[in-house]
């Protein structure tokens, strides 16, 4: 039996009402979803036939509208049958040679295609005009904001050991003077901070490396002394066995 139609009287077997899934019924039976909704709702084509078939009314009249003449002209018309493959050409050749100069040398479609070409050509041009003046803007603008030298800002810090009774505070020439000497004398003082941080770091690093060259000088002097010892005993050792040997011969003779 065929597996959709089984897949078809499975579904027809249940209660009018009942919720049934075509994809958990296709998978059940091995089928296609698509066929199985076909052939259940009665619909024994293939996908796309029916979008391809024409209404019998609808078919009636294009006969009607299309007679063999109508289509001998529509062939004849874009060069189909008989062969001509310069019918569009000239027509577009004719519509093209109004505007065209009688002394050019050029046909009408070769100034389509040139107009064409031209056209492309000036639309690209004016894109990278527009995108390399967008991109020469920016480089100006970021320019101009690196040269711009910052400027830092600060606040006298003005003494105010003394009491107003009013809202409002001026203060003397004076004052402002000796804001500014004392503005200038932290400068200074952390100025001079900065160099003396900087001449330790020198003093720490020239410390530093007279440090190492003496580690390396007592490193060559124990070196050194291990070699001598090592000598002397090698000279020790050999004078010993020299003496062994003078007594041995003494003795064997």
């Amino acid at each position: 039996m065929d597996p959709i139609q089984e897949a078809i009287e499975y579904i027809e077997s249940h209660e009018l009402g009942d919720d049934f899934s075509y994809t958990k019924v296709a998978a059940q039976f091995g089928v296609e979803r698509s066929t199985l909704a076909r052939r259940h709702q009665g619909v024994h084509n293939q996908r796309g036939v029916s979008q391809r078939s024409l209404h019998p009314e609808r078919e009636a009249e294009l006969g009607n509208v299309f007679k063999p003449p109508l289509i001998k002209k529509s062939f004849e018309a874009t060069g189909i049958y008989p062969a001509n493959p310069d019918v569009v050409l000239e027509k577009f050749a004719k519509q093209a040679s109004d505007s065209d100069s009688s002394n050019s040398v050029l046909s009408g479609s070769d100034w389509l295609k040139l107009k064409s070409i031209v056209r492309r050509e000036v639309k690209d041009q004016g894109t990278q005009n527009s995108i390399l003046y967008e991109e020469n803007r920016g480089l100006r603008q970021s320019l101009a904001i690196k040269e711009r030298r910052p400027k830092q800002s600060f606040t006298l810090q003005l003494d105010e050991d003394e009491v107003y009774h009013g809202g409002a505070k001026i203060w003397s020439p004076r004052s402002v003077q000796r804001a500014r000497d004392h503005r200038a004398s932290q400068q200074q003082q952390a100025e001079l901070q900065k160099l003396q941080k900087a001449e330790q770091a020198e003093a720490s690093k020239a410390a530093r490396e007279c440090e190492l060259q003496l580690k390396a000088a007592r490193r060559v002097e124990r070196e050194k002394g291990w070699e001598e010892t090592r000598k002397r005993k090698a000279e020790e050792k050999a004078e010993r066995e020299h003496r062994r040997s003078l007594r041995d011969v003494a003795k064997a003779i």
